[in-house]
């Protein structure tokens, strides 16, 4: 036998051996694949954000290697600690959404209970745990300097490891909007004029909008849910920056992505936007006029506004978006826009002064500050919309603070940032948004009802990353 017939034997020996050994491998698998019954294959997060997970807008989608049958797929479903979801099925998947933002900073645990089966009826051997971490909360404010030559500064806060990132920098910022993608900023010019651009977080580059000659800019708001942000432009007369109400106001809305920036409403003749806020969807604006009336209308469509009424300040949208609050003498007021209903909580404003209540994201609750007759200690209040003694947490500081302007609520409900003065303070020289001069940011925890930051942070207008 030549030596070539005996590696050529030697071969297709071992080819065999291999072939062989696959088989058996892959009956093997086979058994176990039809008995032991569905396993999960992966878990997809909505809102990836660098090491941990976005708390608000979440979703899972649990992928099987095979389809899946059950007669209650949210009972296979567990999630600690415990959050109010939704489950729904697809062929291979369980698509899990969120119907509350989650805590931030905090380790979840997703269970799939062994309840499901296979279309051959094999069920789950064993239960499947998928642990995810959601990202430490953080918020942005304007730091005003008044020091010849100090610049202010746009800064990103994060509060519990406290670090600090300058997001933008100029002589004076009079106001400032974001999403996670754009920062848009307010600069005053020349002739009590506003001049308004648009920062590009990722890639730092940076546009100004052509909006109308001698206009201030007002009421800057950012869509929750696109890259579009809307701003009320006062048609600027005079070295003082008075505008004429003859002349009207417009509220504009600017698409960053497609660069359309078009008038929304044009209220010459209806009287002056004082105040514009979104829904929590993006799905609606509400407005109101100097005359105290207030308009609802679609973000992204044209149809006419549709009035609702004179109120005092409005707190904004429910997480439903379906309810509105507002102030209304001592009351608190809650309109139903689907019912055309209003529902009062009385005597929210009795015994001091109180900001305007607003919805917690996660609850049908109201939360205000009150600052009681006599005291410069404020509080934290929750109501309910259905009656009930409100609930109040003291935000002791030493010395004491004296809160301005609206709270800004986490969108988990447990962290609170009230802007405070510990001195009486002048109004700043700044044309537009004036504030109290070395105005502080006191950082509350409601969870633990303790204050974590006393004022140490110099800012306004701080709010809360999605």
């Amino acid at each position: 036998m030549s030596p070539k017939t005996s590696s050529n034997k030697a071969f297709y020996g071992a080819f065999g051996l291999v072939v062989a050994a696959l088989s058996v491998g892959i009956l093997i698998l086979a058994l176990l694949v039809t008995t032991s019954g569905p396993r999960v294959r992966q878990v997809v997060a909505q809102n990836p954000r660098g090491e941990g997970l976005a708390s608000v807008n979440q979703a899972l989608t649990v992928s099987f290697d095979r389809p899946i049958e059950s007669s209650d797929y949210q009972s296979a479903v567990d999630i600690q600690p415990e959050v109010a979801h939704t489950v729904s099925h697809r062929n291979q998947q369980l698509n899990i959404t969120f119907d509350q933002n989650l805590l931030s900073n905090t380790d979840y645990v997703l269970m799939i209970k062994p309840l499901l089966e296979d279309d051959l009826g094999k069920p789950m051997r064993s239960e499947y745990r998928y642990e995810f971490t959601t990202t430490e909360p953080s918020f942005t404010y304007l730091e005003r300097n008044y020091e010849p030559g100090a610049v202010d500064k746009i800064i990103q806060r994060f509060p519990l490891s406290e670090r600090n990132y300058v997001l933008y920098g100029a002589d004076k910022i009079t106001s400032f909007a974001r999403n996670s993608q754009y920062l848009a900023i307010v600069l005053p010019q020349a002739g009590n004029t506003d001049e308004l651009r648009v920062i590009d977080l990722g890639s730092l580059e940076e546009s100004t909008l052509d909006i109308p000659a001698n206009t201030r800019v007002d009421n800057l708001k950012v869509s929750p849910t696109d890259n579009q942000f809307v701003f009320v432009a006062h048609p600027s007369l005079g070295s003082e920056g008075a505008y004429s109400q003859a002349s009207g106001d417009k509220l504009y809305r600017y698409d960053i992505n497609g660069e359309q920036l078009q008038p929304v409403v044009d209220l010459s003749e209806e009287g002056n936007i004082q105040s514009v806020l979104y829904s929590q969807d993006g799905q609606a604006l509400l407005y109101h006029t100097l005359d105290g009336e207030y308009y609802l209308m679609g973000a992204t469509q044209s149809a006419a506004p549709t009035p609702l009424g004179k109120y005092a300040q409005s707190g904004g949208f429910d997480r439903t978006n379906t309810k509105l609050t507002f102030l209304s003498g001592s009351d608190a007021m809650i309109y139903d826009a689907q019912a055309k209903e209003d529902q009062e909580v009385q005597n929210i404003q009795v015994g001091g002064r109180i900001s305007t209540p607003a919805f917690l994201h996660n609850s049908d609750e109201l939360l205000y500050l009150k600052e009681p007759l006599g005291s410069r200690t404020p509080r934290v209040y929750t109501a309910s919309v259905d009656g009930g003694e409100p609930q109040d947490q003291l935000v002791e500081t030493e010395p004491p603070a004296k809160f301005f302007d609206e709270p800004a609520v986490s969108d988990d409900d447990r962290y609170v940032l009230i802007e405070a003065t510990f001195e009486p303070q002048g109004d700043d020289d700044y044309v537009g948004n004036r504030q109290p001069k070395d105005a502080r940011v006191v950082l509350y925890d409601r969870f633990e009802g303790k204050v974590l930051d006393p004022g140490t942070i110099r800012g306004i207008d701080p709010v809360w990353n999605r």
